[in-house]
Order: C-alpha cells, then sequence, then structure tokens
C-alpha cells in the first residue's frame, strides 16, 4: 500500500532533534566479534521501497564478504536513503526479519537506531513526510548527480515527541 498517514500533532507534545532519540549510523564495532562466516541479511538500494514501511530483505551473505564497504544495521533500525534521487523518492523502511539479526547495505544509507523513548515506526512516519523530505533536497551537498542529505540535517531535525503509549496507540 502507497500511503502517507496524516498524524494530528498535539501542540503539547516535546518538541526533540531526531538525534536526541536515536542513533545515526549506529557502528559496526559492536559486531566485530562475531564470526567472519556469520550469515547476515544484504540490502542493496534497489530492495527498499518507495513510501512502504517494509521490505523484504532476500539477500544472504557472510559477515566478511560485508563488513568492509557497506552500511551496518540490526532489526528494527530504520533505513533511508541519502542519495538523490532516492531519498526524495521515499526510499525509507524498517529492518524485520533479518539474518541472525543483523544486516548489510548500501553505502548510501543513513541508519537510525531508536532509543527507548521513540518507536521505530514513528521515527518512520515522522521521515517519511513532505516536510522532512524538502528540508533534506534544500539541505543536500555535492555536485550534480552525486548529491546527498548532510547527516547534521537528519540529526538535527525536530520532530513530535509523544509519551510511549501514545505512541503505540497512534501506531496501531
Amino acid at each position: 500500500a502507497n500511503y502517507k498517514p496524516k498524524i494530528d500533532i498535539d501542540p503539547d507534545w516535546e518538541m526533540v532533534e531526531l538525534g536526541e532519540v536515536c542513533e545515526v549510523n549506529p557502528k559496526k564495532s559492536e559486531i566485530k566479534e562475531l564470526d567472519e562466516n556469520t550469515q547476515v541479511s544484504f540490502v542493496p538500494m534497489a530492495d527498499l521501497n518507495e513510501n512502504r514501511i517494509d521490505f523484504i530483505p532476500n539477500q544472504i551473505k557472510s559477515l566478511s564478504e560485508v563488513y568492509k564497504g557497506y552500511t551496518y544495521f540490526k532489526e528494527d533500525d530504520i533505513l533511508i536513503a541519502k542519495v538523490t534521487p532516492c531519498f526524495e523518492n521515499g526510499k525509507a523502511g524498517i529492518a524485520k526479519g533479518l539474518i541472525n539479526g543483523i544486516g548489510f547495505g548500501s553505502s548510501e544509507y543513513f541508519v537510525l537506531r531508536p532509543n527507548d523513548r521513540i518507536l521505530s515506526t514513528w521515527i518512520y512516519l515522522n521521515i517519511i513526510t513532505d516536510t522532512f523530505r524538502n528540508g533534506g533536497k534544500l539541505n543536500m551537498t555535492g555536485t550534480g548527480g552525486l548529491q546527498r542529505v548532510p547527516p547534521d540535517y537528519v540529526k538535527s531535525t525536530l520532530i513530535p515527541l509523544p509519551n510511549i503509549s501514545t505512541q503505540r496507540q497512534i501506531v496501531a
């Protein structure tokens, strides 16, 4: 389903920077102790959908094949394409069903890992808005066809943060 949910924002909700409630591009070093033959999911840009929260991680590789040169993420992390035109087209989603809970993918992803104050789905709903996309487009850096959204734009984006139970109700 290709839809953009509308959230009624309560003016009483706290506004927070995305970087305060999630880690942007978590470090691979957290899995460096794993056996290099560990199987992981591999998600190329083509497999990330536009305007859909889910994607199917159907490629499997060994850790040693992807550890260098690819972006690391894990179950429930949010992926966002940072390169044009994928960013504007809404290529983003939540990682689910990863082999061993671990995924790697394009170096052109931002990975957002929510902390315990925020649900993955809530982050997703806030980063597929036109406001977020248009702001990202205006802040892109780089030349010609290789323009990217800078990480600081993502980290400093303000989003409304109701408490977790309110998030759960809205998301449901």
